[in-house]
């Protein structure tokens, strides 16, 4: 009797590499979910954030001590929000061009999930092969 054992077959060599590369491709598809999830939250805080600074103080400004307008380091109150505006809009084109590449990229994703798909076929075709080798339980 020989202390030799049957090759491995190559098939199921390749449906180990079917599930590495399936296993791959969930993680970075919910990598790119979460991405894209953070993204919208920092979308709602800055929209929320602008509303505020719209809100805010606009107008005649009130005069203090000897008939200075009210200023925020040598801007008034008016200037102020604008700039507050105008960097939250900054922000959220910023936003907006970041979640356009992880958009591409998760499309992108999903249209390559052909190897999570095979895997899924070839797990199912090869599990009588896993059964012939004892290895399955």
């Amino acid at each position: 009797m020989s202390d030799q054992s049957p090759p491995v077959p190559p098939s199921l060599l390749k449906l180990e590499r079917l599930r590495i590369r399936s296993d791959l491709h969930f993680a970075a598809k919910r990598a790119l979910s979460e991405r894209r999830k953070e993204l919208n939250d920092q979308r709602k805080y800055i929209r929320q954030e602008m509303v505020t600074a719209a809100e805010s103080f606009s107008g005649s400004q009130p005069t203090v001590g000897i008939g200075r307008p009210t200023s925020l380091g040598g801007k008034t109150l008016d200037g102020q929000r604008r700039e507050t505006l105008a960097k939250l809009q900054r922000w959220m084109a910023a936003i907006d061009a970041v979640d356009a590449v992880v958009a591409a990229a998760y499309d992108e994703l999903s249209a390559s999930s052909g190897d999570a798909g095979a895997y899924q076929a070839a797990a199912e075709h090869l599990q009588q092969t896993v059964a012939d080798w004892g290895l399955s339980q």
